[in-house]
């Protein structure tokens, strides 16, 4: 019974864990968006990527409401490298 019940939980945890995707979280000041090819620039204010950077998201939202706001964001890596473009994994507009 109880190799059975170990067994079972082992065959659910191997799974999540293989498919488990790191975010970072970040906040910062929108310089400029495209909404053609959904590039993104961003004044990034966190500590842990910050600086002026390029991003990836969804193509076709309104240019307006995006420039001069400071918004919260993930990305789709847990680290920030200067020279990479990552794509949000978060909406930006709620």
């Amino acid at each position: 019974m109880k190799k059975s019940l170990i067994l079972i939980v082992v065959l659910f945890l191997i799974p999540a864990i293989a498919f488990s995707v790191d975010e970072l979280f970040l906040t910062g000041k929108v310089i400029q968006y495209e909404p053609d090819t959904g590039k993104i620039k961003i004044e990034v204010l966190s500590s842990s990527c910050k600086g002026e950077r390029e991003f990836l998201t969804e193509k076709g939202l309104p240019k307006d409401l995006l420039i001069n706001k400071v918004i919260d964001f993930g990305i789709d890596s847990d680290h920030c490298d200067k020279h990479k473009t990552y794509r949000i994994t978060t909406p930006l507009l709620k």
